[in-house]
């Protein structure tokens, strides 16, 4: 059990220290897109009598501006004052579009390639790897779990001794202080690691995990439903204001929040209802149409599951990111992240001082003999 946590976490220390670095900045990510670009986020002053902008609308203005774009996205003002947010793409580039929530024009857009955020959010979940990188985080995330596992075999001190690992003893030398650090961040840190580690995991490959998990409970609940859309061809989009009037009459206790647009003539148009926070996407339901019909094919109310597999699934994204819960959480998910690169280094110097340091001294010892014979000599 030493071994293995030993090589492995050799082998990963540099991982698990980028892994824990950005995941706490990315706690953060909506107040760091704030803070990055605050003229893109608030809406000019609204003019008296100008009627307000609505999402059509906005669609429109984005098709014009970025001809040969196509939209992803689009999300309504998620508090009074600020702008649309559209994401549009052609081929693997996209941008980050703002529209003025009064006016109806463009406000700004940014570019993903200049993004200093979307380049953490990309080394978090890729490794800057596309998906061979998120294929190798999974890879990485599995072996985390088995730095846990094993983790704590090797923190177990028995019954009479168990608590000290509990603690740090501030007084002792530098090398103990690292040593019991190790042990105690680790044990205080060892569910929540396990749980990122797991839903790293889960990420990269879902469909396993799930299966496992339908054959005691239905996971149904936690998943879209499924349902054949015709391809539309060239036929032209039906009208938009209808299907978003069809959809807060699916969802009358919900409030319009945005819309996931069809990637090719085969996908559904799903308009976002919010059951509570605009962005809250584990709370909403999704309302998806045949963009050409303007029919109805399913409404998905996400977050509310009747299995505990459905509930066991669904709580592995909100838990992994904690977005959800407010500010505290945010700040103790980001606290918590931190102990990831505190385990990276601290594992490294009690190698260094169990083994490396000590080859060291002895290949210093032997250099320094070497130099007084050739002197002598």
């Amino acid at each position: 059990m030493f071994q293995i946590h030993l090589w492995v976490g050799i082998a990963l220390c540099l991982y698990i220290l980028v892994i824990g670095v950005t995941g706490s900045i990315l706690v953060f990510e909506s107040e760091l897109e704030h803070a990055a670009y605050p003229g893109l986020w608030r809406a000019s002053e609204p003019l008296a009598g100008q009627p307000a902008v609505d999402l059509p609308e906005v669609v429109e203005t984005v098709m014009k501006t970025y001809p040969g774009q196509q939209i992803t996205a689009a999300y309504l003002p998620d508090r009074e004052g600020n702008n649309f947010e559209v994401f549009v793409h052609k081929g693997e580039r996209f941008r980050y579009v703002f529209i003025d929530a009064n006016t109806g024009r463009i406000a700004g857009d940014i570019n993903p390639d200049r993004s200093w955020l979307i380049w953490i959010i990309d080394l978090h979940f890729r490794l800057l790897g596309g998906r061979v990188g998120e294929i190798l985080n999974g890879i990485g995330a599995a072996f985390l779990l088995l730095l846990c596992a094993t983790g704590v075999v090797i923190w177990w001190a028995g019954l009479k001794h168990w608590t000290r690992g509990l603690k740090v003893d501030l007084s002792r030398s530098w090398r103990r202080i690292n040593f019991d650090l190790h042990g105690a961040v680790g044990f205080w840190t060892l569910l929540i690691l396990s749980m990122w580690a797991f839903t790293g995991v889960y990420f990269v490959w879902p469909k396993p995990i799930e299966s496992f998990v339908n054959r005691f409970s239905s996971v149904a609940s936690a998943n879209p439903p499924k349902f054949i859309v015709p391809p539309r061809g060239n036929q032209p989009w039906a009208d938009l204001h209808g299907m978003i009037l069809s959809a807060q009459q699916s969802s009358p206790n919900a409030k319009f929040a945005g819309a996931f647009f069809p990637g090719s003539d085969k996908s559904a148009l799903t308009l976002l209802m919010a059951r509570a926070e605009t962005r809250n996407f584990t709370q909403m339901d999704y309302v998806y149409f045949d963009p050409a019909a303007g029919r109805q094919l399913a409404l998905w109310h996400r977050g509310i599951n009747d299995t505990w597999g459905g509930r066991f699934v669904f709580w592995l994204s909100p838990l992994h990111f904690g977005y959800d819960w407010g500010l505290a959480i945010k700040i103790l998910w980001a606290a918590l992240g931190c102990a990831l690169p505190l385990l990276s280094i601290s594992g490294v110097l009690m190698y260094w001082n169990r083994s490396l340091g000590k080859r060291w001294t002895r290949l210093k010892a032997q250099t320094s003999r070497t130099e007084n014979k050739v002197v002598l000599d």
